[in-house]
């Protein structure tokens, strides 16, 4: 069941995104169904991609070869039925292993529904996706989904 006190809801058939317009408190979960996710070798995408870098012993730093490429579906409507006006962008949080819940690392992918992340080292790499509108609201992390590189 969806309250709407306060809160605007974009939805569609595969999408569920909630902002509250007069906070930067969130409210609900970002439910974007990642469609496909797929490791080792690929290209990147124009404009939605990024370089994770791990520390070594030795606290250097060091690039990997992985990579992954996420798709995503956008919304169209609010759960009103209105046209969604008022999205700006998406951007992809990701780290090692599942149920990280402090990623520091994030790439800003904009309007893009797409986006490749490379640079990857080995390991079990997980990945979410959050929205924000206009105003800077951001969601809350959609369930991730995992790859092990």
């Amino acid at each position: 069941m969806l309250k709407r006190i306060g809160t605007k809801s974009i939805v569609n058939s595969r999408c569920f995104i909630n902002f509250k317009l007069k906070s930067l408190i969130l409210l609900s979960v970002i439910s974007i169904v990642l469609l496909s996710l797929s490791g080792c070798g690929g290209s990147e995408s124009s404009g939605s991609s990024g370089i994770a870098q791990e520390n070594t012993t030795d606290g250097t730093t060091t690039a990997g070869t992985g990579s992954v490429t996420l798709n995503w579906n956008a919304p169209a409507t609010n759960s009103n039925g209105s046209t969604l006006t008022d999205l700006a962008g998406y951007k992809v949080y990701y780290g090692l292993g599942s149920g990280q819940q402090n990623r520091t690392k994030s790439v800003n992918v904009g309007n893009y529904t797409s986006a490749s992340v490379s640079g990857l080292s080995t390991g079990d790499w997980c990945f979410a996706v959050t929205a924000y509108d206009t105003s800077g609201n951001e969601s809350t992390p959609s369930p991730e989904v995992c790859k092990i590189i």
